[in-house]
């Protein structure tokens, strides 16, 4: 390296240290209001995160409606998209519901005597009621249940938040999916008119990448959830929970390696329940093991490369990776915008490495 090279790369370097060290000494002194700030640009981020995530599913259903069926007009197409999706979610949901009722059911009818009995059994039967009540009372107290009050407050908050965000999914969604050349033109007329044909070809890129990444990940997903249900009914469990198990490995597949390792947990449990019902009777558990090591394999050594192909090089440990990384910067609307922004670097960095060539 010469030494113009050496100076250069030092500078740059003091620069970024310099960069981090004031944003530290920022945070110490304004945390609280950096921490407001936060608060108010994630009441913001996460539905608007949320509505781009699903554009981009959403978008070739969209683009089916148009191009197939001519709908004239854009309204009118989204709005059928948003029914089309709005039914199947309620198809879906009805399938949840029905299965958590059946569990529900059967803990009632199987295992709420047995744990009535056990605390029969372990309970002191001289102890009255009263006398629960007044050790209660020892303990109870203004300060001590100061902290339930303040955490229920929090609560209370934390659902006001979680019905706004309800609310704003749908607004967002609809003006993305309607507006989103109107959005993007709005945005790079805000920069210098020498900026503004990098930029639209930047947006054009990063669309482009984000697009087909998704609508792999998606159809990677769909084909992945129909094998696992399968798999699942084979194995013996009823149709409802295979096809309720098979969609939730599918779609926790969208988070690398950890997805597919939560979602497989939960009817490696449940076979432990109904063992006697399945195929492989006590060793089912081992039996979905190896089902889902042999599907996994198959999707991300075959399926995954063959419906991505190779303009999408977004590798998935940099998912993982950008998931983790935006998501400790930002909480959870990082790790719903993860991908875009990931999308948005890889492709600046390939078109600035392109104009230096």
């Amino acid at each position: 390296m010469s030494k113009e090279k050496r100076i250069k790369t030092l500078h740059y370097l003091g620069i970024f240290a310099l960069t981090i060290i004031s944003l530290y000494y920022i945070n110490q002194l304004f945390s609280t209001q950096i921490h407001t700030l936060k608060i108010a640009i994630n009441a913001i981020l996460v539905p608007f995160g949320i509505a781009l995530f699903l554009s981009y599913l959403f978008k070739p259903l969209l683009n089916l409606l148009e191009k197939r069926f001519k709908i004239p007009y854009k309204w009118l197409s989204v709005g059928i998209t948003l029914v089309i999706v709005t039914l199947v979610l309620i198809v879906f949901g009805w399938f949840i519901g029905s299965i958590i009722y059946e569990e529900a059911t059967r803990f009632f009818e199987n295992d709420w005597d047995n744990i009535v009995n056990f605390i029969n059994d372990n309970i002191n039967q001289d102890t009255t009621l009263s006398d629960i009540y007044n050790q209660l009372g020892n303990f109870i107290s203004l300060e001590t249940a100061e902290p339930v009050i303040i955490n229920f407050i929090s609560v209370f908050r934390n659902i006001i938040g979680i019905i706004v965000v309800i609310v704003l999914i749908p607004v967002f969604l609809f003006f993305l999916l309607h507006d989103s050349k109107t959005i993007f033109k709005g945005i790079t007329n805000v920069f210098p008119k020498k900026y503004q044909s990098h930029l639209k070809e930047l947006g054009k890129r990063t669309d482009v990448v984000i697009t087909n990444y998704f609508n792999g990940r998606f159809i990677s997903m769909f084909i992945m959830s129909i094998m696992f249900s399968i798999m699942f009914i084979i194995f013996g469990f009823s149709i409802q929970k295979s096809i309720f198990f098979g969609f939730l490995v599918g779609f926790l597949d969208i988070i690398p390696y950890i997805g597919g390792f939560i979602a497989i947990s939960l009817p490696i449990l449940n076979s432990f329940t109904v063992s006697e019902q399945l195929l492989f009777g006590n060793y089912a558990f081992i039996a979905i093991i190896i089902g889902n090591f042999v599907l996994q394999g198959f999707q991300g050594n075959i399926l995954q490369p063959f419906i991505m192909g190779k303009e999408v090089k977004i590798h998935p440990l940099l998912v993982l990776s950008s998931f983790i990384f935006f998501g400790s910067l930002f909480g959870i609307s990082g790790v719903i915008l993860a991908i875009p922004i990931v999308g948005t670097i890889k492709t600046s960095v390939e078109y600035f490495t392109e104009l230096k060539a």
